[in-house]
């Protein structure tokens, strides 16, 4: 005999051949339901009268549907009960007849219990037993709140809606350097080139090397030129505006790009993530690379900023694909200062933000 305590006194009580509902007065007991294979449930006149059953006592199993047992959140507690037919449920008002319920702020505590209970129910009548999955309320994550370093960019908030990505200070300086320095060896090799073709130094061995020299000036030519473009055109500020739901970039005072809501689908992060290499166990994840785009209304993206440095992340208690996969990203699963500003200026402009999840 396998016997559960239940709510307002009552108890399950559940053998191989009967499954007895018990109400338990003082010394003695009182049975209210009793149900055995292959007859109707039967009931007391007091448990039809609280449930509006009828009250010939009796409830034949072809007009009961299933046996279902969920928890409420209104009570915080389990719910077992009939899901008996139309028929029977437009005469009595409802299509639900509890049998017991346990309460349960924790949600488990019970939960084994009460379930065993039902499927037993459900093995002696012969009808199925359904457990309505748990809807847990969603707990509020806060969002990380900037500054963030992203790369050579930081991103700022500079009032309620309006954010700003801007370049740190030596962008300028960092590009002007690697164009001299370019120019240096474009002079180095011009003058090796030249000195060699014309005879004045020794031939070159293997013969080939002064115009593997041209090719090398050209590539560090267009190198100067990349940079040079950069230190000139290249924005330095990017603005999101939530007030206007647009984004601009700017050089100085100058718009380089703009887009308004209408022409933007969502926010798009990727991030390559691996395995960390140290050997600690408690080590975090690595992200590897970082990159920041919007996806168009015509499904193009646009490239916004990445991020090459390796960092760690924060794991986090959400469902995440362990493989590569695109998943909508939110307060509750984002686990970088990449992810955390993509939520942001996805929210300012009120667009859907995507993850892109990358592995190595």
């Amino acid at each position: 005999m396998d016997r559960i305590a239940a709510a307002d006194n009552l108890t399950i009580e559940m053998l191989e051949d009967r499954w007895r509902l018990i109400a338990n007065g003082g010394e003695e007991q009182h049975i209210l339901v009793e149900a055995q294979p292959g007859k109707p449930v039967r009931y007391i006149n007091g448990f039809a009268t609280s449930r509006r059953l009828p009250e010939v006592g009796v409830l034949p199993p072809e007009h009961i549907q299933r046996v279902v047992l969920g928890w409420s959140n209104n009570d915080e507690a389990w719910h077992l009960g009939l899901v008996l037919n139309p028929e029977l449920a437009q005469a009595r008002g409802s299509r639900w007849c509890e049998m017991a319920s346990w309460p349960d702020p924790d949600m488990d505590i019970y939960a084994a219990n009460a379930q065993r209970a039902g499927e037993a129910l459900a093995q002696t009548i012969t009808r199925p037993f359904y457990l309505v999955p748990i809807k847990r309320e969603a707990q509020t994550r806060p969002i990380t709140e900037p500054p963030f370093s992203l790369g050579e960019w930081t991103f700022e908030r500079r009032s309620e809606d309006v954010f700003t990505f801007t370049r740190k200070k030596g962008w300028k300086g960092m590009l002007l350097r690697r164009a001299i320095w370019y120019t240096l060896w474009v002079v180095v090799y011009i003058i090796l080139i030249v000195t060699t073709l014309s005879g004045k130094i020794a031939p070159a061995n293997p013969a080939f090397l002064p115009y593997l020299g041209i090719v090398s000036a050209l590539i560090l030519a267009g190198l100067i030129g990349k940079n040079l473009y950069e230190f000139f055109s290249w924005p330095d500020r990017i603005v999101v505006d939530g007030s206007s739901q647009s984004i601009r970039a700017l050089r100085g005072k100058q718009v380089r790009w703009r887009y308004q809501h209408a022409s933007l689908q969502s926010v798009y992060v990727s991030q390559v993530l691996g395995k960390n290499k140290r050997r600690d166990v408690n080590s975090k994840p690595t992200s590897y690379y970082g990159e920041l785009n919007f996806q168009l209304s015509d499904s193009t993206f646009w490239y916004i900023l990445n991020i090459d440095e390796t960092q760690e992340v924060e794991p986090v208690n959400a469902t995440l694909p362990e493989d590569e996969a695109v998943v909508e990203l939110s307060s509750q699963n984002y686990h970088s200062q990449l992810q955390a500003t993509a939520l942001y200026v996805a929210k300012a402009l009120d667009v859907p933000c995507w993850y892109d999840k990358r592995s190595v």
